[in-house]
């Protein structure tokens, strides 16, 4: 019963760890957003508009003035100044909330999945005694010898970097790489239909 009680206990603080960003985020918008509505209320009733399908003139407005404003910033961080400033803050939330890092990269491969191509030539595996690692060629030296790239569990983007015989790595070249990757960003989940 007490392991019970304890496993319970961790995955509540886990997973209070993993909303705790989500929450922050939400507080900020909010309060961003009532002090906008308090502002956009007014400016609302001076062009006569109080209600559009039944949403307030000042919500309409304070949502739109939130978009205007994320745009805004999203070219400011194109300024130098602003991206030292963006990277400085990133630096002390990094330092100061746990976890940030690993959200900040999750939100950002959302973002940049798309236009980052697959950098692997093939998925593989390497052998090591009655072990396998799963992993990838990134190319073939001139003596033969390959290249391979061992990524981390969780976080295919990062990992270390070996080079090894032929005779040591079974090559998967009829193996969609994406499928890997997406296994082991699963942290190995789905590997066994690979």
């Amino acid at each position: 019963m007490k392991t019970f009680f304890i496993k319970l206990r961790d995955t509540f603080i886990a997973g209070l760890i993993f909303l705790l960003p989500l929450l922050i985020l939400v507080v900020l918008f909010t309060k961003v957003f009532q002090f906008l509505t308090g502002f956009t209320d007014k400016v609302a009733a001076v062009f006569g508009l109080t209600s559009f399908i039944g949403i307030s003139g000042g919500t309409i407005l304070s949502a739109l003035g939130l978009i205007l404003f994320c745009i805004i910033c999203g070219y400011l961080m194109r300024i130098a100044f602003f991206k030292a400033v963006s990277a400085w803050v990133d630096h002390k939330l990094m330092s100061n909330i746990p976890g940030y890092s690993a959200y900040r990269e999750m939100a950002l491969s959302k973002l940049e999945e798309n236009k980052r191509p697959l950098p692997y030539k093939c998925a593989a595996w390497i052998n090591e005694g009655d072990t396998v690692l799963p992993a990838f060629l990134m190319e073939t030296m001139d003596d033969g010898r390959l290249v391979m790239f061992i990524p981390t569990a969780g976080n295919t983007m990062t990992g270390k970097v070996i080079i090894l015989p032929a005779s040591r790595v079974t090559l998967l070249p009829q193996t969609d790489v994406k499928a890997m990757k997406i296994a082991l960003d699963s942290l190995g989940i789905g590997l066994s239909k690979i």
